[in-house]
């Protein structure tokens, strides 16, 4: 089930720019929070999380003035996070955006796309370790493909349960069949005790498919305007394996958007208390507004959420309802905490803000009511003021005394959008019933009961209330009631205050600098490390390739002469001439396999011997005119053309080259042994009646006595006919003898040390092997 995927960097959690993210205006130098409408909060330890949402930025300009508000669409998915040993101040004046932590659910601070998309509503669940999100409605985009159906995101912070290889960030979390995310405005609360959490009613589509934010009339079948009549739990116990589980409401208890529900430390695993909500809210139509039959309809029932309010008792899985006194009228899209009686003889659940859910033009609540539990009587502890009232806020409570109201939005009534009347975060006092003008970490104490509310339950600011059952005037149920006399094991609730404050800038509404980026022109920060890794990587590329280079240059001066090929690369010959000029002009002789032979000159002890080259055979000749292409696939010689009038004759044309003839003469003699798939290729000698057939022109004449001397060594041992005389010479190669197995030149018909051609009566030849040819035996060895 909960199958976990990696998709973003662990530990991405880096204070980037808290600020409006795009829509920059011309002349904008800085930018505060407006207005946040329905973001979704959980807190882990001493740090809470805010998610999606549509949040709303109020430009600052260059010459003090304030342009009209903007939604950047939060195109990085940013999700903020403020520390609670954090200070700041509660002025309207103060930029509260300067105080936010904040990450992108994109891959590397990169774009949000369908694996982490911007939700507006849905649900937080938050234990002491990690959060989870759930439900909540994308805005139809082209540019993504929506998540799939059991898709949802995890962020975590701490390692918990059974040792791991852990590292923090976001990973993926599937959810089991019959489950799936289409589902928004529904009460979340998170039991951090128990890991935990609950989502209450909510709204889903007709079909229980997609659902889109506005996605207008033509689309009508992908609005969330059906009531939801389930209870969706998680259990976090095990960090890489939630398990979750999808309960249908009994009929009793109804469906509803936007209630709250809160968890009541008692009993044996806690009990939930769902309050408020309304049925047919004017934002779930799809042209946001209701018909006179739905307003009418939800204004006779909806009243009754704050009026009977639901209870759950977590570990029996029981639901019950509950009348409750003194009541305020029906409300939705308010926040509320609970603060419990230091002796736990009370539990007062402070509800905050909200509206009717009918009239959004309408006057939004500021005003402050306690529902106290068990007594289930309610009572407003603070009127405030109609401007200052707001909807679609969060409460969280950073110490036992004390609640945040973040985000929120004012009454749409007017003709002008405008941002909440002071500023994104109020902080209210929960012993002493006042707003406070700042949030200083190094300040709290413990909760103490209002005297306005143990004046009607009974009992002191630190408890002992009298009023442990509901009124006589109000029904009950015993078996609920009971519950609450059970003493939960407070030793699982774990406490990170107090936290020690931390030194931060209070400047209001900091100066950015003048020259602002456009709108989507922002430069990601991960640009800068990303830029210099690749400029590093091109210059040392650039090195390397300069070195080769100039190595390269400095071996083609030290070839000094040697040729070029068509292609611009060394003159492969080269080695082959190399070696041949290192060899002293005395240890040169002719290769005639003949007695008078003198003593090869290439003797084991010689300190001149030469490699052997690539396999091929090189004939050295004592010749002044430029050395001849040497014909042999082995070593990249360029071959003697080889061309005929008759192929099937196999005849010898005269070379195009102007090179040494001995030096062709040689390489001819050798044509058997170079293609040892043909060893019987012996040309035909040319007519003497036809003297241009076949034949390849000597040109010997104008050779010195010496050389033409040294030609007929060359002739008697290779079996070709030389002349000297001024006429064309006709070149008659010997057919090469028929031995079975090697070559022509090195065929071994003896002992060792021997060589010449076989009798067929495998006695040995009384010839030297040649030179060559003894070489090309020791590389067989």
């Amino acid at each position: 089930m909960a199958l976990l995927v990696s998709f973003l960097i662990a530990g991405l959690f880096a204070r980037l720019c808290a600020a409006q993210q795009a829509g920059w205006q011309p002349g904008q130098v800085n930018a505060t929070m407006c207005q946040w409408q329905e973001p979704r909060a959980g807190v882990i330890r001493d740090t809470v999380y805010l998610d999606g949402g549509f949040l709303w930025w109020e430009p600052g300009m260059s010459d003090g003035s304030y342009g009209a508000p903007t939604n950047d669409g939060n195109p990085l998915g940013i999700v903020y996070s403020l520390n609670f040993s954090i200070p700041f101040s509660t002025a309207q004046s103060f930029n509260m955006s300067t105080i936010f932590g904040t990450t992108s659910k994109g891959a590397g601070g990169s774009e949000a796309n369908n694996i982490g998309p911007l939700y507006y509503d849905g649900a937080m669940f938050a234990n002491d370790y990690e959060w989870i999100t759930y439900g909540g409605l994308l805005s139809s985009t082209d540019a993504y493909s929506p998540p799939p159906d059991d898709e949802v995101a995890q962020y975590n912070q701490y390692a918990y349960g059974p040792p791991k290889q852990f590292e923090n960030g976001f990973v993926l979390e599937y959810l089991p069949s019959g489950l799936t995310r289409y589902i928004t405005d529904g009460a979340a609360v998170s039991v951090p005790s128990e890991n935990l959490g609950f989502y209450f009613g909510g709204l889903r589509s007709a079909t229980f498919g997609d659902i889109y934010y506005d996605p207008g009339a033509a689309n009508a079948s992908l609005n969330a305007d059906s009531l939801s009549e389930t209870l969706i739990k998680v259990d976090m116990s095990d960090q890489e394996n939630s398990v979750w589980h999808n309960y249908t409401l009994p009929t009793s208890v109804p469906g509803r958007a936007n209630a709250e529900i809160v968890w009541i430390p008692v009993s044996k695993q806690g009990i939930l208390v769902a309050i408020g909500g309304v049925i047919f809210p004017s934002y779930a139509n799809v042209n946001q507004t209701d018909n006179p039959a739905q307003t009418l309809e939800s204004e006779q029932q909806s009243p009754a959420f704050m009026s009977t309010v639901a209870v759950y008792d977590v570990a029996n899985q029981v639901w019950y309802e509950q009348e409750t006194s003194g009541p305020p009228g029906q409300l939705t899209q308010g926040c509320a905490v609970v603060a419990s009686a230091q002796d736990g003889s009370s539990h007062n659940i402070y509800w905050y803000g909200g509206f009717d859910g009918l009239h959004p033009a309408a006057t939004f609540s500021d005003d402050v009511w306690v529902l106290s539990v068990p007594s289930f009587m309610w009572m407003k502890v603070k009127s405030g003021t109609p401007s200052h009232g707001r909807a679609g806020h969060k409460c969280v409570k950073p110490y036992p005394d004390q609640m945040f109201v973040i985000g929120g939005y004012p009454s749409l009534g007017g003709a002008d959008f405008s941002c909440l009347e002071g500023n994104i975060i109020q902080v209210f006092n929960l012993s002493s019933l006042d707003w406070l003008d700042n949030y200083d970490p190094s300040v709290w104490s413990n909760y103490s009961v209002p005297s306005m509310i143990y004046d009607m339950i009974g009992g002191t600011g630190t408890g002992s209330a009298t009023q442990t059952a509901p009124s006589s005037t109000t029904s009950s149920n015993a078996t609920m009631i009971a519950l609450f006399q059970q003493q939960y094991n407070t030793s699982k609730i774990t406490t990170w205050y107090p936290y020690q404050a931390a030194t931060t800038s209070s400047t209001p509404r900091p100066t950015l600098p003048s020259v602002v980026p456009k709108p989507g022109s922002g430069t990601p920060s991960f640009l800068a490390p990303v830029l210099a890794v690749i400029l590093g990587l091109v210059f040392i590329t650039v090195l390397v390739v300069g070195i080769m280079l100039w190595r390269r240059r400095r071996l083609l001066s030290v070839m000094g002469t040697a040729t070029q090929s068509e292609n611009g690369t060394v003159d492969p010959r080269r080695g082959v001439l190399g070696w041949l000029r290192a060899v002293p002009a005395d240890a040169k002789a002719p290769t005639i396999t003949t007695e008078e032979t003198p003593s090869s000159p290439y003797d084991d002890e010689n300190p001149y011997m030469p490699p052997e080259i690539g396999g091929g055979q090189v004939h050295e000749m004592m010749d002044t005119s430029r050395p001849q292409e040497l014909s042999d696939s082995g070593t990249g010689l360029v071959p003697l053309a080889l061309l005929s009038r008759n192929s099937a004759q196999g005849g010898l044309t005269s070379s195009p080259s102007v090179a040494s003839h001995t030096s062709a003469t040689s390489t001819i003699s050798n044509i058997s042994g170079r293609h040892p798939s043909n060893p019987a290729i012996s040309p035909i000698a040319p007519s003497p009646n036809s003297p241009e057939e076949g034949r390849i022109i000597s040109g010997v004449s104008n050779l010195s006595e010496t050389d033409k001397g040294h030609l007929r060594g060359i002739s008697e041992t290779s079996g070709v006919s030389v002349a000297t005389g001024s006429g064309a010479a006709a070149i008659s190669p010997l057919s090469p003898p028929k031995v079975e197995g090697g070559d022509y030149i090195s065929a071994k018909a003896g002992g060792e040390g021997t060589s010449g051609p076989n009798d067929g009566s495998g006695s040995p030849g009384s010839k030297r092997r040649s030179n060559f040819s003894e070489e090309l035996g020791e590389s067989k060895k």
